[in-house]
């Protein structure tokens, strides 16, 4: 119900003139201070939106109590105050919220990619364009990697990802009541009500600003991501037939890429598509990764082997953020004389590929 106000949302955006290059994964001055310009603007609308949310929730409930009154049910014999009209008034202003938060989302996700040069006067109305865009500002997952049997949750318990993904989904309400309790133990009896409710104002601005700053960083990092992974490839292809060895043993390598990451990344799809469809990989229900997979990399020829060492680092890179598990499997990739690079210098290329630098050198260190 709400996509096509989203989707007319997108149409109406216009297209301003930036100072652009035709390399949208490295970026000028002009390009970087338009992107961080939007940027600014966004987080601090988002933060506004949070402040403002919790200030309408409230003050009407202070200025206008008549109009929240609490409706009585009897249950088993005891009366219970409901208060019906302001959990429904609750309910309106958060859905307000969230699709105020991603029409922004959207606008700006929009003008990075105008900044970066990805989204021009011509391919404004390309679906595919649109789609991607409007994906990020809905904080969409890409699933489409599971058509190829990559599955990034291998091994994972998913009750347990149930789990943490409510809860963060809870983070800015948690947030608040624990800031509650806080103004209660330190004020004690003298904390009035008031006090406690407009406490949530700075929770919920700051929460919407780390929010929308996520999401800005994502929208960058997919945008240059797309070209660049077309960059690697390229460097990559060679023009004599891949062996079943290798095939395999890239089919494991973009595995483990999946398994470091464990999300459904944009990035990882295109890399994914783009070496299926060059290296005429056939795609299979599943493809697990084995126990060995160290062992079979080892047995590599040079080049081949060099292909998915780069392979494995760029996946590192990819979606902008080293987790500790990924810190964890560099060290573990270096003990094995796999990989020559520290996490130090994957942080800095990591860095570089954010701020539109180019990873140039790290591609060379393994593709002459």
């Amino acid at each position: 119900m709400v996509k096509p106000v989203y989707n007319l949302f997108y149409s109406l955006l216009p297209i301003r003139k930036v100072n652009t290059d035709n390399h949208l994964f490295l970026l000028n001055e002009a390009e970087i201070k338009a992107i961080r310009q939007k940027e600014n603007i966004a987080v601090w609308l988002a933060a506004i939106i949070g402040a403002l949310g919790v200030i309408i929730l409230y003050v009407p409930q202070y200025n206008f109590p008549h109009l929240f009154p609490d409706i009585s049910i009897s249950i088993f014999g005891k009366i219970f105050a409901i208060p019906v009209v302001m959990l429904i008034y609750s309910i309106v202003l958060v859905i307000i919220e969230i699709i105020l938060l991603t029409l922004l989302n959207i606008w700006c996700a929009h003008e990075i990619a105008v900044a970066t040069g990805f989204l021009t006067y011509d391919n404004k109305k390309s679906k595919d364009k649109r789609t991607l865009l409007l994906d990020i500002g809905l904080e969409k997952k890409n699933k489409q990697i599971l058509t190829y049997g990559i599955d990034p949750l291998q091994g994972i318990n998913k009750k347990a990802l149930l789990a943490w993904n409510f809860f963060f989904i809870l983070k800015a309400t948690l947030s608040n009541m624990l800031f509650k309790i806080l103004i209660q133990r330190l004020l004690g009896r003298y904390a009035v009500k008031a006090v406690q409710d407009f406490a949530g104002i700075p929770i919920f601005a700051g929460w919407n600003a780390y929010g929308t700053r996520v999401i800005l960083k994502e929208a960058r990092v997919i945008i240059m991501g797309q070209n660049l992974i077309e960059g690697v490839v390229a460097a990559i292809r060679k023009d004599q037939e891949p062996t079943p060895y290798f095939k395999d043993l890239l089919y494991d390598t973009l595995q483990y890429i999946a398994i470091s990451k464990r999300d459904f990344h944009q990035n990882h799809f295109i890399l994914t598509k783009n070496l299926f469809d060059i290296y005429t990989i056939s795609p299979k229900k599943t493809h697990w990764l084995e126990d060995g997979y160290y062992k079979k990399l080892h047995a590599a020829g040079k080049e081949e082997k060099e292909v998915c060492q780069l392979l494995i680092t760029i996946g590192f890179l990819l979606d902008g953020k080293l987790s500790r598990r990924e810190k964890m499997q560099i060290n573990e990739l270096k003990r094995e004389g796999l990989l020559d690079m520290d996490i130090t210098l994957i942080k800095k290329y990591q860095l570089d590929f954010l701020n539109g630098r180019g990873i140039d050198r790290l591609i060379k260190t393994y593709i002459a």
